[in-house]
């Protein structure tokens, strides 16, 4: 995914959900939002996606308000997750976004990071690829635009994002001017 389709799919995000509402954009998008502390200073979070079996279910037509179970029926349903380490020191906003794109985003097997068996190795290549782009995305949604800001603190004074997000996004627009 490009910087152009990062910064419009952040503006359509941006039109649905208020971007530091957390909460609410969690339950728009049926997702679990789980904040745990974790270990100081360590990952922020993570996005998951567990398959569960849901019962399938019939229209009564005796009692349209009691479903029936069909015997033997079952369907595959994705349960989207994110968890928000407490104590990585990053604000909580910045984690969310940056796992959502994991979520919907991502190839899903890209995230398997602990199969990279030494530095060495290409398979990390796309790992990192993926948490740039998740990263350009958080500062997509969080700050619309740097039009008025001169420095990475203008954009921390006017956004109230962490300086490692500030830079990111500084960088993506001066790559793409909004």
């Amino acid at each position: 995914m490009g910087r152009e389709r990062i910064i419009q799919l952040a503006s359509e995000v941006r039109e649905r959900h208020d971007p530091r509402n957390i909460e609410r954009a969690a339950i728009e998008q049926d997702i679990v939002l789980v904040r745990s502390a974790g270990a100081l200073g360590r990952d922020a979070g993570f996005a998951y996606i567990e398959y569960v079996r849901r019962p399938e279910l019939v229209e009564s037509l005796s009692h349209p308000e009691r479903p029936i179970l069909v015997w033997g029926g079952w369907r595959r349903e994705p349960l989207y997750s994110i968890v928000i380490n407490t104590n990585s020191g990053i604000p909580e906003a910045e984690v969310f976004w940056h796992e959502w794109y994991h979520l919907f985003h991502s190839p899903h097997d890209i995230q398997r990071s602990e199969r990279f068996e030494h530095r060495y190795s290409t398979d990390g290549v796309p790992h990192n690829q993926e948490e740039r782009r998740a990263d350009e995305f958080a500062a997509a949604v969080l700050v619309p635009t740097v039009a008025n800001c001169a420095t990475i603190f203008d954009i921390i004074e006017q956004f109230g994002v962490s300086e490692r997000l500030a830079e990111k996004a500084m960088k993506l627009y001066s790559t793409n001017p909004q």
